[in-house]
């Protein structure tokens, strides 16, 4: 038995259901009649660091403590950026090398920098840049440069505006066709027992486009619609085909569990939301006195922000100027002219935020340096008032709730890292906005208008099994990003562990298989020893930055 995993990142039915059903994706609609399928419930928040880290670990973020991104560093509350060395659990390569089987992995985020497997490991877009060592071994990122001539690790150009849509989608089936070129060579000639390859495109696609695809959309524009659906649609027809490219290679041996699965699903955004604004204006975090910070605030409330910056220098042609500064030029010269959370009076603020999914943390004393809450009581009644207050706002500009549920980390945590995970999460309604709580006051205003990003990230997204000892057109009910890794585990007859917060997907499985015998189990901890490493150089770090905030997921 041999598992193949194919990861297509952000996909959702809502999406490639109708596709499917009219034919145009055949490679899916064949494994998805051989197979089981249904729907994928995913992290809270939905968010690829994070859910891809519970899918390489069975288990929630409160034990591989990776909830966003970024995080509020431990030094302080300086925003720190995630790598593969912040992720606490053990992965999938450490319960199955322990088991002597070879694995692989091709493009999974949260795997820079790489570690020593039995097998190969090849970064995704999370590595800094082409020449950062990315391929384990090291040898392998000479092999690959020499098979493919160039290994992408992401996209090479990015464009927000549907004047440059051809473009994009040709550099993102590009993409997807380097991908699948090293897929199929590391399939060919290396051992493996779990191969796992991730195309990240699928999200970025639907992060530009959405708009052009839901009618429904505020944004929607029939005329543009028009000119640009076929072309999104062969897109996705590339992503199928070299889908049923991978089948091909894989089912040379019929027994080999297939597994396609999304890490989060998607749907339409039109709103940011500035969260710590909104906390600004409950007196939770508050600013320092002076005149350097009186100057900013000033320029804050007339409207010159970032964001304002930006769009007239973007208007005057300057955009590219912005785009050839490196990012500490940028940050440098952002947090001198503007707001920032080197303005916080941190003394004086009860709660802050960090992410782009409306988490906040409550400046607690004993976990921050100039916590200003007592644990205890006064913590849990700022939470219960803060949580009032969200569920009573409104968006100014229509009236309506902006926030549809409040998320207190325990319901939705559990584990020895939940003290790194926000102590509350707000749901906006319908997940049309995109929560913002960045280091950086990008706009004056509550509610801002989304230019470029039309769709986000949504909780449910897809999981087809297929392959030896699959029920044919079994239907998964209630299915997690956290089985997916019991699952694997169980298929490769490897125990697992108790403390996996997943389950065995066994309702996939015909009753004569093999694959239908009891769950072996383990009660080998799940944890990681010691303290997280570093990870990255500051020269790194900054890369790495830098590309999240091109793509809108650090400030």
């Amino acid at each position: 038995m041999r598992v193949l995993v194919i990861g297509l990142d952000g996909v959702t039915f809502d999406l490639l259901g109708p596709w499917i059903e009219a034919g145009e994706l055949p490679n899916l609609q064949r494994l998805m009649r051989q197979g089981a399928s249904g729907r994928l419930q995913t992290t809270m928040p939905p968010i690829s660091s994070s859910s891809w880290s519970s899918f390489l670990t069975g288990v929630n973020p409160g034990k591989h403590g990776l909830v966003d991104f970024v995080y509020p560093g431990a030094e302080g509350y300086k925003v720190s950026m995630i790598n593969a060395t912040s992720r606490r659990a053990r992965a999938l390569w450490y319960w199955l090398n322990d088991a002597g089987r070879k694995v692989g992995f091709l493009g999974v985020p949260t795997t820079y920098p790489t570690e020593p497997v039995d097998g190969f490991m090849v970064s995704g877009f999370l590595a800094p840049g082409p020449d950062s060592e990315w391929a384990y071994p090291p040898e392998l990122k000479a092999e690959l440069v020499g098979e493919l001539g160039e290994f992408l690790l992401a996209p090479n150009e990015r464009y927000r505006s549907t004047r440059h849509l051809d473009r994009f989608l040709d550099d993102l089936t590009a993409s997807v066709e380097n991908r699948t070129r090293a897929a199929l060579y590391l399939m060919r000639t290396r051992p493996w027992d779990l191969f796992t390859v991730v195309y990240w495109d699928t999200d970025m696609v639907q992060h530009e486009t959405w708009r052009l695809l839901d009618p429904n959309h505020p944004r929607y524009d029939a005329g543009e619609a028009a000119a640009h659906r076929q072309r999104i649609l062969d897109f996705h027809r590339k992503v199928d085909a070299d889908v049923g490219r991978l089948l091909e290679a894989a089912e040379a041996d019929p027994e080999t569990l297939v597994i396609v699965m999304s890490d989060h699903g998607f749907g339409p955004v039109h709103s940011f939301f500035l969260l710590n604004n909104w906390l600004v204006e409950q007196g939770l975090l508050r600013f320092k006195g002076g005149l350097r910070t009186g100057l900013k605030r000033l320029l804050f409330r007339l409207g010159v922000t970032p964001l304002t910056s930006f769009r007239i220098a973007k208007a005057l042609g300057l955009g590219r100027l912005r785009k050839k500064m490196r990012f500490q030029q940028k940050a440098g010269l952002v947090n001198k002219v503007f707001l920032s959370f080197d303005d916080v009076d941190w003394a004086r603020t009860r709660a802050f935020g960090i992410g782009s999914f409306g988490q906040i943390y409550v400046n607690l004393a004993g976990r921050y340096p100039e916590g200003s809450v007592s644990p205890g009581q006064e913590y849990e009644d700022l939470k219960d008032w803060i949580a009032r207050q969200a569920l009573a706002l409104r968006d100014p500009r229509t009236g309506q709730p902006l926030v549809e549920r409040v998320y207190r980390r325990e319901e939705i945590y559990s584990g020895r890292y939940l003290e790194r995970t926000p102590d509350l999460i707000l749901q906006p309604r319908g997940w049309e906005y995109m929560a913002f709580g960045h280091a950086d006051f990008g706009s004056h205003r509550l509610v801002e208008p989304i230019a470029g990003l039309s769709g986000h990230h949504r909780l449910e997204g897809v999981v087809i099994l297929a392959g030896g000892g699959v029920q044919p057109g079994a239907r998964l009910q209630g299915a997690s990003i956290l089985d997916v890794a019991p699952t694997i585990l169980h298929a490769l007859d490897v125990a697992v562990p108790e403390e996996m917060d997943g389950r065995v997907l066994q309702e996939a499985f015909q009753a004569s298989s093999p694959l239908a015998r009891p769950v072996r189990t383990s009660p080998e901890s799940v944890y990681k020893e010691g303290p997280a490493e570093p990870g990255l150089a500051d020269e790194e770090m900054e890369e790495v930055q830098e590309k999240l905030r091109g793509w809108g997921y650090a400030g």
